[in-house]
């Protein structure tokens, strides 16, 4: 009996948009397959259309095709078999390069997912040694906590702590959004120009183990951040949990080559 069984094909999808003025075309391949990673036109464990397939649509050359592909593939979205082709990854991540000081709201959303908030609360507090130490201020100095628990796709990923001073709160009721750096934009007039972080590995441990839905010896990256704005005051200070198998950070680092050498030095 002959087997008329056809062999996996990519799943249809509508038509790439062309190439915008000012973009290259690797720009514009990725940008593209994110999109129809974002829209869940390219699903889990799809096979992407072959390489000159894709250059014929987006109007590029295979060249620019395969750098695409390859930014894709480190960044742990799709996975190209030697022989088999390229598959979206049964699990992605999501993807954040530590150059960029943007929220997680953002972080969440670039990669196509949908971000939320589980739980918020704020309340007054006293600043403790560390958060003193960091904010330039007195111990016992008043200051507010936030509390956030973010999802990614209703899946709890991060706890979140954000400590500033009440000094800088504005002089009329106010709401506490989503975004510490919207709320410090919007609420108290002041604008983050750059941000100082740690990173240290560890585990979610007792306490947040039920929040996150996960084992308390599951693996997370801590990342503590100062943030200043543009005069270099130190404004908020902020202490995230971010689960370990839901986030893939990169640490980019550029040069030497095309660094001068009177800014090499660290």
């Amino acid at each position: 009996m002959t087997d008329n069984t056809d062999s996996p094909k990519p799943r249809s999808a509508t038509k790439f948009a062309e190439k915008p003025d000012g973009v290259s075309a690797s720009e514009h391949a990725i940008s593209e397959i994110r999109n129809r990673l974002a829209g869940g036109v390219l699903r889990a464990g799809d096979k992407l259309q072959s390489e000159p397939q894709l250059a014929l649509e987006l109007g590029v050359s295979r060249v620019s095709i395969r750098t695409a592909l390859a930014q894709l593939e480190s960044e742990g979205l799709i996975n190209r078999r030697k022989g088999a082709g390229t598959y979206v990854n049964s699990l992605r991540p999501l993807v954040h390069s530590f150059h960029h000081n943007v929220s997680a709201d953002q972080l969440i959303s670039q990669i196509g997912y949908t971000p939320g908030i589980y739980e918020l609360s704020w309340k007054h507090s006293t600043a403790d040694e560390e958060i003193a130490e960091k904010l330039k201020l007195e111990v016992g100095d008043p200051i507010i906590d936030i509390y956030r628990v973010r999802t990614s796709d209703g899946r709890p990923v991060t706890i979140e702590h954000d400590y500033f001073s009440t000094e800088i709160l504005p002089q009329k009721d106010f709401r506490v959004g989503a975004s510490l750096f919207a709320f410090l934009s919007e609420e108290c007039g002041i604008d983050i120009a750059f941000g100082v972080a740690e990173l240290e590995p560890g585990l979610v441990g007792e306490e947040y183990a039920k929040v996150l839905e996960t084992s308390a010896d599951s693996l997370c990256l801590i990342v503590s951040q100062v943030d200043f704005d543009v005069s270099e005051r130190p404004i908020s200070y902020s202490i995230e949990y971010h689960l370990a198998d839901a986030f893939n950070f990169r640490l980019v680092r550029q040069g030497p080559g095309n660094v001068s050498t009177g800014n090499t030095a660290k």
